[in-house]
């Protein structure tokens, strides 16, 4: 008898790498940093992400405050970010509050807004352009001009406090909520929607969810 040849086993798949949200200020469940009060600088953490599910187009972040019972009752919501491009895996601290924000700058490079230059010595002369660097230079503004379009832009919705900025919660013992999603799409709401219009045109497209906790 031919003796049977053993098969070595398979390795197990990869595990897939969890969808996390983190602080270099604070860890989860810690203490809200002092900083980050609305009664003190009034300026967002730093947060950082990463293991965003696969397709994933967008994130929305949520950042609420409330009793720290779970309840859903008198919940304040201190900051509403949407359509934050899938390139983006941070946001740095004050980035917004205290009446400013460059949150509409999310994922554009340190120069952006500077049209790039393209070089030809014989590119034109006498008035003559070379064909090819005129559609050369046509596709590259064309390019840059749709990042700079306000629909792929990162916006901030309304707060509990009247306006788009981050406004940091100031109520000792609370809980600070901070809720990252990842979008199978842009959701190309126009600036300063509501929490509950973010929430209603999330549904259906959620690929993931990462949590971060502090108490206040």
């Amino acid at each position: 008898k031919k003796k049977k040849k053993k098969v070595p086993p398979s390795a197990p798949p990869a595990p897939k790498a969890e969808f996390r949200l983190s602080s270099p200020s604070f860890g989860n469940g810690g203490e809200f940093p002092s900083d980050n009060r609305g009664d003190e600088d009034n300026m967002n953490p730093a947060l950082a992400w990463e293991g965003a599910p696969k397709n994933t187009q967008s994130f929305v972040l949520l950042v609420d405050s409330g009793a720290d019972d779970g309840a859903d009752a008198a919940k304040a919501t201190h900051w509403v970010v949407y359509d934050i491009p899938k390139e983006v895996s941070e946001l740095r601290d004050e980035l917004s509050g205290s009446g400013a924000s460059d949150v509409g700058r999310l994922g554009m490079k340190e120069d952006a807004g500077q049209a790039p230059v393209v070089v030809d010595p014989m590119g034109s002369i006498d008035g003559w352009v070379d064909p090819e660097i005129e559609n050369m230079q046509n596709m590259i503004h064309g390019a840059l001009d749709a990042s700079f379009e306000e629909r792929n832009r990162a916006k901030e919705g309304m707060t509990s406090f009247g306006s788009t900025y981050y406004q940091g919660p100031s109520a000792d013992g609370s809980m600070c909520t901070f809720k990252l999603y990842a979008l199978s799409t842009r959701l190309e709401l126009p600036r300063g929607a509501s929490r509950e219009a973010v929430v209603a045109a999330m549904k259906g497209k959620i690929l993931g969810r990462a949590t971060l906790k502090a108490k206040v």
